[in-house]
């Protein structure tokens, strides 16, 4: 008993003070489970087995309950219920198909409307580049022939010059330059004999026409009878046509404001 005491005052000859001791969870709860023990065997022999049973039939739902979650839904459905069910599924499924028939509609519409699109903006394009050639204002090359005049006499007037291009675009020329002048729908013979003037520049023999076209079709155009290559030699010019695979011009015709015309 004193050697307790001391521990407590901490006059013990151990120099870490003393620590009492004090009962655990551990034991209160064996002394619980112990007193339970001791409670159910106390009772009747009898409740022992009424008690075992209680047991089993609890043990028996609990496993029957967590069987049942884990099973097959379908396997509590009656036959009648599984038809509907494929029933169901059928109708979904037909929805579906005729909703993917309904997207397929949609794309190939949105499709066709994509290249209707892309085919009107290439058709506008090349109408535009169409009339920047007729124009002359992108320089251009391509299958044509090449006419050569010369006149000596200065004898040829403007007229020959004018009937010349209008036997050319008759003829299906796309492009068409004359001693490095570019022609276009607007251009314009001045002058006189020997003093012949296109689109405002002063020109003189020999004169070189490039043109881009069908070769054939334009040589045939050039040489018709009473046509301006005949009268040309008629005035004392020599003219020579000759096709060529490839005819670049680079000459860009000036751009002009319309005189009379107005937009709108």
């Amino acid at each position: 008993m004193s050697t307790e005491i001391e521990q407590e005052n901490g006059t013990g000859t151990d120099e870490t003070p003393a620590r009492v001791s004090q009962p655990g969870r551990e034991g209160r709860g064996g002394r619980l489970w112990a007193q339970a023990r001791g409670a159910f065997f106390a009772l009747p022999r009898g409740l022992h087995a009424v008690m075992l049973i209680i047991f089993m039939v609890l043990g028996f739902a609990l496993v029957t309950q967590v069987r049942s979650q884990r099973s097959d839904p379908l396997e509590g459905l009656s036959e009648q219920d599984l038809v509907t069910v494929l029933d169901e599924l059928g109708t979904q499924e037909q929805n579906l198909r005729t909703r993917r028939g309904e997207l397929a509609s949609e794309l190939e519409e949105l499709q066709g409307a994509a290249d209707e699109a892309d085919a009107r903006e290439q058709a506008a394009r090349k109408a535009a580049q169409q009339a920047q050639i007729a124009a002359g204002t992108i320089a251009v090359h391509g299958p044509g022939v090449s006419l050569s005049i010369v006149d000596p006499g200065a004898n040829l007037t403007p007229t020959q010059f004018v009937m010349t291009l209008g036997e050319l675009r008759n003829a299906g020329a796309e492009a068409i330059e004359l001693n490095g002048v570019r022609l276009s729908t607007r251009s314009a013979f001045t002058g006189q004999a020997g003093g012949i003037i296109v689109d405002g520049t002063p020109i003189a023999s020999p004169y070189t026409w490039n043109v881009i076209g069908e070769s054939q079709t334009i040589a045939t155009a050039l040489e018709i009878q009473a046509g301006s290559a005949a009268q040309m030699r008629a005035k004392g010019a020599l003219v020579s046509i000759t096709p060529s695979a490839d005819i670049e011009i680079t000459s860009l015709a000036t751009p002009r404001p319309p005189q009379y015309a107005t937009y709108g």
